[in-house]
Order: C-alpha cells, then structure tokens, then sequence
C-alpha cells in the first residue's frame, strides 16, 4: 500500500514538473512564480489545488487530466498561478467567500483564454464569451475585484451562479482557508508571509513582463494591465488625514506631565507621599479647520460619496481627531458650488451625515471648489486651514496656481487609469473597494 502511494505521488510531480517545464518554454516571465510553488499528493481533494506555498493535487484526477488532455494542467496550473501573483488566496477579507471564489475563477480564466502561448491556448467557448460580454460591458477590468463587485451589484440567480461555477472553476479554493481557528494566530503569520512572498514574486514578474513582452508579442494579453493595478500604491488613509492636524492646547487632564515641586515637596514633608497634581491643558494634534470637497457631478455616485464620508468621519473619530469645538465645510461642487455644510460638532456632524442629501448632479470643475475655498480663507472663515479634501471620479479643470493651502485630489476610479495633477497637489488613486478597507 504504501509503495502504491509512493508510486502514486512520483507520477504525479512527474506530470506537474513536465507541465511546469511546457509553461516555462512558452512564457518565460512566469519563471520565479513558477519555481516557487513545491508539490504534494493530497486525498482530501477530489482534483488539485494550491495554498499559496504548494500544489496539492489528488493523483487520479491529475492522470486522468493528463491522459485526456496534456494541455488542460497546463491551464490549470497557469490558473493557479493567477490566484497567487493576484493575491486572491489571501485577499478575501469580509467578502462573501462563495462570491469571491467564483469572481476570482472568472478573473484568473480571462486571463488563461487571452494569452496566445501554445502550451495554454484554445478556442473561447461562447458561454465564456458570453460571461466576458456581460461583465466587460459594466467594468473595465477584469479583475477578482471588480469582478466581484459586479457579482454582488447584479444579485443573480442561484442558477447562474451554479452555471457560472460549471464554467469557470478549475481548482480547490479549501486550501486557501488555512487550518482552524485554534490556529488563528498561526493562519494570520502565514497568510502575511504568503502575502509578502507573492507581493514580491508579482513585482518580479511584471519586470519580467515589461522585458519580454515586447518581443513576445501579445502572448502575454492583459496580464501586465492587471499586474499594474494589482501593484499599484496603497496608502494608509489614516497616516494620510494626519496631514491635516495642527497641534494646539484643549481643556484635558495631562496624565503624563506633573509639577515636580509638588512631586519633592511631598515627599520631604509627608515622607514617601509624593503630591501630584496633573495639568489641566495638554498639547493636542487634532483637526480643527478642515474643508472637505465632494464631487456632485453626474458620474459620481451617491452610495459611492456616501461611504466616501461615512468612512472618513469614522476614522476620524475613532482617532478623537477632532478638537471639542472643530471648523468642518463639507462643500458640494460640481461644475460650481451647490452647498456648503458648516459643523461646529460632532453631534451637528452626526446629525448633518443622517439627513446628507446630494446636490449637483452637472459637470466637474476642480478650479470652483478650490476658489470657494480661498475665499472662505480671505473672509476669515478659516484662520489655520491645513489642507482641503477632494473627493472625485473625474477629470476637472485645475486652478492655474497653487491655492494657499495644501490639496489632496482622492479620486476614486475603475478603469485604473492615472491622472496628472498638478505638481502642488497630493493625489491618491482608489478603486470604489478601498473604501471599505479604511476603517479596518
């Protein structure tokens, strides 16, 4: 029995290995991804899979694979690949796992249908066509991001998802779930060294991929397109509102500072009681003047704006980053001004985000909000104004020259695109998902 298992698993990793070797001849950018995943036999699937660290195949399906059709483990094993440069085994966070799973098939497989390479290529049957048509109408790439948010946004039918799953799955997803949760601690360290390691064999491979693609034609599809986005800047958008806190004094206990003529004065007096006595004014780097500039135009959406502010107020207030008494305008601007919201509080912030209406709806003028601004700044409405906020989805006109505060452009985009901004502004480029990240 346990020669048969031995004899089992060799022919396995043989099959694998020569797999291995036909994917590399053909696309050689894959070379670090590809040396970087090891092989074991595993009974406990019914076809293969990967962890992140190995392949882990079920040896009857991998024959019974090879032996049908050479070419559908090259596939497979590219499709695993995907899932890995792209981080999908680590990067469900709160979303619906069944979702996920399946938005991150459909990306990894747009991805294998679209490369020209010999070991991998063959004609695109019309249901995935058909698949591709329906999601690339509503979102410009096709990544397990966004993806899944057209999965979630469209609520179809039981039926399609299980016809979907038919079409699109190619390997174990288990195996990207770690162990139990007696080992939560142990699960969180791998999946970070998992994420480390593949954050750096993807960087590697997109170097790879802009040397060899331009010799290798479009054999490499759409692969460098996402490699980019996957790569792109992430910020931490709490460090990034610090930006804005200026440091002054605020009525508090200073728990941390005392009188030391009290402190000795105890204790030569009463012996070993030292007289403490904590200051009633501490420093503080809050926030108090603050203009926050949100995008009404048309294309901008209002769950989108919503959540824009809904998740920046609660940082911030989990931050205690704002004064007692604070001077916040929430501005709405599309191709000129249509509100301007001024809080003094956090309740009149509480009570102006539950009845928040948006007002707009024309075209994109970055140059009128920053005006409006400078304005307020030379009434005196804001006397120590750090910085502006503006939240947007579009291209606008800029002002000519650099206002007298410093600006941060967020834009908040699909299509994955950069922008030019001027060199006096601080950019930040999100898709709508990483909004939902902010808070965590």
């Amino acid at each position: 029995m346990h020669e048969i298992r031995q004899k089992l698993e060799r022919v396995g990793k043989q099959i694998l290995a020569a797999s291995r070797n036909e994917i590399y001849m053909s696309m050689r950018y894959f070379d670090l991804a590809l040396s970087a995943l090891d092989y074991d036999m595993n009974l406990s699937t019914k076809s293969i899979g990967t962890d992140g660290i190995k392949i882990l195949f079920n040896p009857n399906w991998l024959v019974n694979a090879y032996r049908e059709w050479p070419q559908d483990v090259n596939r497979v094993y590219v499709h695993m690949l995907m899932h890995n440069i792209f981080r999908h085994t680590t990067g469900r966070m709160e979303r619906d796992e069944q979702m996920w799973n399946l938005a991150c098939d459909i990306a990894a497989e747009s991805l294998v249908d679209h490369f020209d390479a010999v070991c991998v290529k063959r004609v695109v049957s019309d249901e995935r066509e058909s698949w591709y048509y329906r999601i690339g109408k509503d979102t410009k790439v096709l990544n397990a991001e966004s993806v899944y948010r057209w999965l979630m946004n469209h609520r179809l039918h039981p039926r399609e998802i299980f016809n979907a799953e038919r079409i699109f799955k190619q390997d174990d997803h288990t195996f990207w779930n770690g162990q139990d949760d007696d080992h939560q601690d142990q699960n969180q360290s791998q999946k970070q060294q998992k994420e480390k390691k593949w954050q750096e064999i993807s960087e590697k491979t997109k170097t790879n991929l802009e040397t060899f693609s331009k010799s290798m034609g479009d054999q490499a599809g759409d692969l460098l397109l996402q490699m980019q986005i996957s790569l792109r800047e992430t910020y931490d958008y709490r460090q990034f509102l610090k930006k804005f806190t200026v440091v002054n004094e605020e009525i508090k206990l200073d728990m941390d500072s005392f009188d030391y003529i009290f402190y000795t004065y105890g204790l030569n007096t009463y012996g070993n009681i030292p007289l403490v006595e904590p200051l009633e004014y501490k420093e503080s780097e809050k926030i108090h003047d603050l203009a926050i500039i949100v995008d009404t135009s048309e294309s901008c959406s209002d769950d989108t704006l919503r959540r824009f502010l809904n998740e920046t107020f609660n940082i911030l207030h989990s931050m205690d980053s704002f004064f007692r008494t604070m001077n916040l305008h929430i501005i709405q601007c599309d191709a000129k001004v249509q509100m301007d919201m001024k809080i003094k509080t956090k309740e009149e912030l509480a009570e102006c985000m539950k009845h928040f209406m948006v007002r707009g709806r024309g075209g994109t003028s970055f140059k009128a909000g920053i005006e409006y601004v400078e304005n307020l700044v030379r009434t005196g409405e804001f006397r120590n104004l750090k910085g502006v906020l503006y939240f947007t989805d579009g291209y606008g006109e800029f002002p000519a020259k650099k206002p007298s505060f410093e600006t941060a452009f967020i834009f908040v985009k699909e299509d994955y695109i950069d922008i030019k901004v001027p060199p006096w502004a601080m950019k930040v480029i999100l898709e709508p998902d990483d909004i939902l990240t902010w808070s965590e």
